[in-house]
């Protein structure tokens, strides 16, 4: 009887085995939940991000069009006024404008770059949680 008892208090390789797989399939249940979690945060946060850079960019680029376009005609006028050729002052003016432009696209191009949808936290958690496991069973 005191055998038996021994036998309850102390679980075999099988026991100890199963209750491993068990305890490792819970722990891949709850990181899945996690990542998908994390995953629909990420969605919500870039779909956010996006949104406001691109109402920004729209209400700034209103704005940049119409006082660029004052600005543009003030110094076509200067540079004619000043004895330069019609189509030379604008031809000018109108390089110096594409140059800005690209300047500005460049820079939305890299704001759009900074955003990072990956769930770093899952992953750092799913590795950290291998490392446990392969830990356990050696």
């Amino acid at each position: 009887m005191h055998a038996n008892e021994n036998l309850n208090m102390k679980p075999g390789v099988v026991g100890l085995v199963s209750d491993a797989l068990a305890r490792s399939a819970d722990l891949l249940q709850t990181e899945v939940r996690l990542a998908r979690a994390e995953i629909g945060e990420k969605a919500m946060e870039l779909r956010d991000n996006v949104v406001a850079c691109l109402a920004m960019m729209l209400i700034g680029a209103a704005f940049l069009i119409a006082a660029l376009v004052l600005l543009l005609q003030a110094v076509v006028a200067a540079l004619i006024n000043g004895g330069l050729a019609p189509h030379w002052a604008i031809l000018i003016v109108a390089g110096g404008a594409a140059v800005g432009g690209i300047v500005l696209l460049t820079a939305a191009k890299k704001q759009f770059g900074n955003i990072h949808p990956t769930p770093q936290r899952t992953i750092n958690s799913l590795e950290r949680d291998a490392r446990m496991a392969k830990e356990s069973l050696t």
